[in-house]
């Protein structure tokens, strides 16, 4: 007599298995597709794009990128939204944020019902933040008085960012400085020697202008490079071509 399959305890657990985790996988992609598409909704219109088919987006302004983060949870399905500056003079491979971060609070998902209206709320609020960003740091004016004065979320490199732009809006005495308290670190990593290098060299370069100006935009145009940026249409040219006099 032929035993049935079925009553077997260890092909019922495997059977269990298997239909769990096809379940889960169709609700991660649903998840995953209610987040790429909230996120085009609000994002493109604005000149945003998605990179690759991850769950980050950036608006590319030259010299600057506005990341945008619909970060996931360890924990649970659904997102989190971060959304900040990465200035492009710094050199290094992969998005992050020099300033901003979290904005507003994890969106859990249950089920499609409960989760596209509140992801859409989530990616407008992105979108939002992306124009705050791109008002507030609408030229390299802008951002050296932003980073010069700053006295608040200050890192160690905080000297680093205010030095570079403080040059590359003209003030070569306030970049000077920033780069005399950079130098006073005494961390010794690989990235942190390799930084303080590059900023003795641009330093020096600050009583010609235009050097500092060419060997700083193609530090940026290095950094595009290495995370596979597009050109930057114009904007660099723009700023190299400004009167240095």
């Amino acid at each position: 007599m032929q035993r049935s399959a079925i009553r077997d305890p260890c092909i019922i657990a495997i059977v269990k298995v298997k239909d769990y985790i096809r379940t889960n996988m169709s609700k991660s992609g649903e998840h995953s597709k209610l987040i790429a598409d909230a996120a085009k909704a609000a994002l493109s219109p604005i000149g945003c794009t998605r990179v690759g088919r991850s769950r980050t987006w950036i608006s590319d302004q030259g010299f600057w990128l506005v990341v945008i983060e619909f970060q996931p949870s360890s924990w649970s399905k659904g997102s989190y939204l971060n959304v900040g500056a990465m200035w492009l003079w710094k050199l290094r491979k992969g998005l992050g944020f020099h300033h901003g971060y979290r904005v507003g609070d994890f969106v859990p998902f249950m089920d499609e019902t409960q989760f596209r209206p509140l992801i859409e709320i989530l990616a407008a609020q992105a979108a939002a933040r992306t124009m705050e960003l791109r008002d507030q740091f609408s030229s390299i004016e802008a951002v050296s008085h932003y980073l010069t004065t700053a006295t608040t979320n200050l890192t160690p490199w905080s000297p680093y960012h205010a030095a570079l732009a403080a040059g590359l809006a003209g003030d070569y005495t306030t970049a000077h400085r920033h780069f005399e308290q950079f130098a006073l670190s005494d961390w010794q990593d690989s990235p942190w020697l390799e930084a303080k290098a590059r900023a003795e060299q641009l330093d020096g370069l600050l009583a010609t202008p235009s050097a500092f100006r060419t060997a700083l935009i193609a530090q940026i145009v290095e950094c595009r490079t290495i995370n596979n940026l597009q050109p930057a249409s114009g904007t660099l040219e723009a700023l190299l071509a400004r009167d240095v006099t």
